[in-house]
């Protein structure tokens, strides 16, 4: 794979996590059930430049080349896997969602988020290590994991604070039995 190859993979990914988050109008549901406060719109936006207009000025325009790393094949493969692994947990988490949003007394964790509460962040966090391995440029590569960083540190805390509010002891133990970005998996005792 060459680097102008691996940076029009890292245009495909940016496709196809748009339309994973758009499909069946699945995400709209999400966007609808979510309040759009100044912090959601902000982080968005940070989103959207960082992970989007960044990674397409690095790809199409000479501009970003100043910080440009040395390119390896090896890397810009691992940045395809997690690319092709980010859009695929985007698409589910939007998919998921929709089982989930409704109203209910009782918090149930369905598909993907039966192994993870928050496979969006999950996603973007794998989206932004295929953004570095595949521009394989430190501006571009920080910028995606800096964003991952800041939405993870404000919104999560929130995120679990709703919950708890909202489903209560339900929330607890869906928090005990899952984790927040990655799989938990509990080791079965034998008795």
């Amino acid at each position: 794979m060459t680097d102008q190859l691996s940076e029009l993979v890292l245009i495909i990914f940016i496709a196809g996590a748009a339309l994973a988050l758009f499909s069946n109008n699945s995400r709209w549901r999400f966007l609808n059930n979510n309040q759009w406060d100044g912090e959601v719109l902000t982080l968005t936006i940070i989103t959207l430049v960082s992970m989007v207009s960044i990674p397409l000025i690095d790809a199409t325009l000479p501009w970003m080349e100043f910080a440009d790393l040395a390119y390896y094949d090896e890397i810009a493969w691992l940045g395809t896997i997690c690319g092709l692994l980010g859009v695929w947990l985007l698409y589910r988490a939007a998919r998921d969602y929709r089982g989930i949003a409704q109203q209910q007394k009782k918090f149930v964790g369905r598909g993907i988020y039966r192994f993870i509460r928050y496979p969006f962040y999950t996603a973007l966090l794998v989206l932004a290590l295929a953004q570095l391995l595949l521009s394989q440029n430190w501006l571009a590569g920080l910028a995606g994991l800096v964003t991952f960083a800041l939405v993870y540190s404000l919104r999560v805390p929130r995120d679990e604070e709703e919950g708890l509010e909202k489903y209560g002891e339900h929330y607890l133990e869906y928090m005990s039995q899952t984790g927040d970005i990655l799989p938990r998996f509990r080791l079965k005792h034998q008795q």
